[in-house]
């Protein structure tokens, strides 16, 4: 009994590493890139054409539009996160403390990503791990169902902004073929050597650092209604 509690604990715990902003923003950064400079198809052709045309490449604004979502929907968790954790600001009725970043990056980077690969069914199934990767962060107490859904839907928005460009010119560029082999030894060997994720205390420290208290507050503060106008001058906690 015991040791099937552990493997699940384990599936679970892996499961979550793949939201991880240490593992999902390097292969982020690498899609976006390649996706920005691919080749396009029928490249020769454009080539003997000239260059007029370079920069308006559809694949190019796709890269443009997943870059400037992933960084909007950063700044909204991050800042949702320095809020509660430095201000005390926060929805004690939905037990909302900030977005989860892990069902954001999650569900902004891996559709798209798969999609570069796969298409629309690449879409779907980065979707579907995007999911998973949410529920975990339930299933292991990290998060409430509040800030695990409120991250997800961040991130399909900036998912959805992208794939709206991308899939609407498919075959626009062509994946090489070692690209689908990088992603999947990427997901699965990262999570297993990668050092547990700083992102939290960096967060906190720049809370810490805006606010001026001396701790972060907490979720039991929050739910216990502990906190008192946080903003008020005079408040240090």
């Amino acid at each position: 009994m015991e040791e099937g509690l552990e493997i699940h604990s384990l599936f679970w715990l892996a499961v979550t590493r793949l939201g991880e902003a240490q593992i999902l923003l390097p292969a982020f950064f690498a899609g976006a890139l390649w996706l920005a400079f691919a080749r396009p198809a029928g490249a020769r052709h454009r080539v003997a054409q000239g260059n007029a045309h370079a920069h308006d490449h559809p694949a190019r604004r796709s890269a443009l539009r997943w870059v400037a979502a992933v960084v909007a929907t950063t700044a909204v968790v991050t800042a949702s996160k320095v809020a509660f954790l430095g201000f005390g600001i926060g929805i004690a009725a939905l037990d909302f403390t900030g977005f989860s970043g892990h069902s954001m990056y999650a569900t902004a980077i891996l559709p798209v990503l798969v999609a570069l690969i796969a298409g629309r069914r690449g879409a779907i199934v980065g979707a579907l791990l995007a999911l998973l990767i949410t529920w975990s962060r339930v299933k292991l107490g990290a998060h409430s169902w509040s800030e695990a859904i409120s991250g997800l839907v961040l991130g399909a928005a900036a998912a959805g902004w992208t794939l709206a460009d991308y899939l609407a010119h498919p075959g626009a560029v062509r994946a090489p073929w070692w690209l689908p082999l990088v992603l999947v030894a990427w997901l699965t060997l990262l999570p297993m050597k990668a050092p547990p994720s700083r992102t939290h205390s960096l967060v906190v420290s720049i809370a810490l650092r805006l606010s001026g208290h001396h701790r972060p507050y907490t979720r039991f503060e929050l739910l216990g209604g502990l906190i008192d106008h946080p903003l008020q001058p005079g408040n240090t906690h």
